[in-house]
This record gives structure tokens, C-alpha cells and sequence, in this order.
């Protein structure tokens, strides 16, 4: 018995005991403690700068808009204002550049000012005289006369069909200075027109004379006998008759014949209305007549223009 716990205290004296193991395991929770330390003071301080390097950007953007508005007012308006209207009066025809837009951080003192002088009324100065209106001019004063009572004068300003004045012989009425359009008629008198300028420097008479109705006079010459010619066969008599018809086709359109034709009537006769003419060729002997007739056609005489007092007419004059 006694030699077998000799064989055993070796064993037991070797077997280590658990108090040393634990103090081999405390310095490695240390250093645990001290890197989760170290990491949460890393996190602090990264935390601490992006504050404050937020809180600087927004302070310098607070410092340049503050100080946006402070920018003089009167470089906005030379940049934008007066080129565009130098631009207007060199080339009208070409589309002026758009503005560029104004930044949405800049306030609108632009627009503020630029709406001011076109909302502002247009102030006259108190020590500016405006020009004098011209003064009237002085009416001047006509008198009308006539050798016939019935006579009644109109006056008309050129280019207008309303009278500015109506008067009788005898009346005197006063219009302003100027040209005028005088129209004078009366019973069985012959209307008269004449353009008169009135002056204004001193009173005026206006004498017209107008000219008496003409009595006219119409006469019909149908059937008379323009031309005859002689033929003396059926065939030159045929012949004949197609020359006279481009002959007479070509009097009829002639003034000048008309007229002739009416002188054969009375002197100073003219023709009146349309005209025809006709070609006659009868009879069958060897001596046959082909004629040129007036089928159609009339002509009138009028008396010569006479005053009521038997003198020339129409006169209109100022004295």
C-alpha cells in the first residue's frame, strides 16, 4: 500500500491547477478593452470634423448669398437695357439675343428696376412753357352781286361736296381766308363754276354773271342722200354695191362726216345720237344709180351763250 502512493504524488504534484490559466487569459481582455476604446475615440473625433466641416460650408454659402444683394443695381441695367436698344436702332430687321436668366439665388432686383421707368408717368417740368397754339385767322368779309336777282352762290372747300357757306345776291357773310369752290346757278340760268381765292386783307365783292338756258334744236336726216354712183350692168351694179358697203361702213365711224352732214343742215349744227347708212341699187336699165343713204341719224343746234342782258357769259370776278 505504501509503495503505490509512492507512485501516485508524481502524478498529482504535475497537475496544474485552473487559477494559473486565468491569470494567462486576463492581459487579452485588455487589449479587447483598449481596441474597442481606441475605435469609439476614432469614431468621436471623425463625427466632430464632418460637423464642423458642415457647419463651414454653410456658413461661407450664408456669407455669398448676404452678399449677392449687395451688387450695384446699375450694372444690371447697362448690360442689359442699353445694348438691346443700340442694337434696335442699328439692325430693326434682325431678332435681338435673349437675356440670360437670372440665377435662382439672386434676388429679382432686376426685374424691379427695369419695370420702374415704364411704370413711372412721364413728369413735365413746371418752369417748361408748352409752344402757343397759332392764333385764328381773321374772317374775311365777302359781298356777292349779280345783274340777276335769282342767282344763289355756293362755297366749297377743294376736295369737299358739303358747302361751307350758302348765300343770295346781295348777302355779304365772312369765312376765313383760303381757296375756295364757288358753284353759282338760278332759274333758266346755265350753273357756273369757278375757284376763287380769298385773302383776308380787306373786304371783298364777288360778281358773277351767268349765262342764260339755250334753247336747242333737233332735226332727223334719215333718207338723205350721201353719194350716187352709175353702173351699167347688173354685174358692176353688184360689184358696186360691195365697194359702197365697206365704204360707208367705214363714214359712218367718222366724226368728222357726221359733222359735214349736220353743217348741210344748218351751220354749227353738231350730230346727235347713233348713225347708220344704207346702199341702195334698183332698176334694170343699162344706166342704173347705186346710192348711199342716212338710214339713221339726227343732228342738233343750239343758240349761241348769252347773258340775260345779251353780253358773253359766264364771268365771275373779285374786286
Amino acid at each position: 500500500m505504501h509503495d503505490q502512493r509512492d507512485d501516485y504524488e508524481p502524478i498529482i504534484a504535475t497537475r496544474r491547477s485552473r487559477e494559473p490559466q486565468r491569470e494567462d487569459t486576463q492581459p487579452l481582455w485588455r487589449i479587447v478593452l483598449a481596441l474597442i476604446g481606441g475605435v469609439a475615440v476614432v469614431v468621436l473625433l471623425a463625427w466632430w470634423w464632418m460637423g464642423r466641416s458642415s457647419t463651414d460650408v454653410a456658413s461661407s454659402s450664408a456669407e455669398s448669398e448676404g452678399a449677392a444683394p449687395e451688387m450695384p443695381p446699375e450694372i444690371h441695367v447697362e448690360q442689359e437695357v442699353l445694348p438691346q436698344a443700340r442694337d434696335a436702332d442699328a439692325h430693326p430687321n434682325i431678332p435681338q439675343a435673349p437675356a440670360p436668366p437670372t440665377p435662382a439665388d439672386e434676388p429679382d432686383a432686376d426685374a424691379e428696376q427695369s419695370a420702374v421707368p415704364k411704370d413711372i408717368p412721364e413728369v413735365t417740368p413746371d418752369n417748361e412753357v408748352e409752344p402757343a397754339a397759332p392764333p385764328a385767322p381773321t374772317p374775311v368779309s365777302v359781298r356777292f352781286t349779280s345783274p340777276d336777282p335769282q342767282v344763289r352762290v355756293e362755297l366749297y372747300r377743294p376736295l369737299e361736296t358739303s358747302p361751307v357757306a350758302t348765300s343770295k345776291v346781295g348777302d355779304v357773310i365772312d369765312v376765313e381766308p383760303g381757296r375756295y369752290r364757288v358753284v353759282a346757278s338760278g332759274a333758266q340760268l346755265e350753273t357756273f363754276e369757278q375757284e376763287v381765292t380769298f385773302d383776308g386783307k380787306r373786304p371783298l365783292e364777288y360778281t358773277v354773271e351767268l349765262c342764260a338756258e339755250r334753247k336747242y334744236e333737233r332735226e332727223s336726216l334719215a333718207g338723205q342722200v350721201v353719194e350716187e354712183r352709175t353702173c351699167t350692168s347688173t354685174e358692176e351694179c353688184e360689184s358696186m354695191f360691195m365697194i359702197l358697203g365697206d365704204y360707208a361702213d367705214e363714214l359712218v365711224k367718222d366724226r368728222a362726216f357726221r359733222t359735214q352732214e349736220c353743217a348741210k343742215w344748218r351751220p354749227n349744227a353738231a350730230p346727235d345720237g347713233s348713225w347708220t347708212l344704207h346702199i341702195n341699187c334698183d332698176g334694170a336699165t343699162p344706166a342704173t344709180t347705186c346710192s348711199v343713204v342716212i338710214a339713221e341719224g339726227a343732228c342738233t343746234h343750239a343758240e349761241p351763250r348769252r347773258s340775260a342782258r345779251g353780253t358773253a357769259c359766264p364771268r365771275g370776278e373779285i374786286r
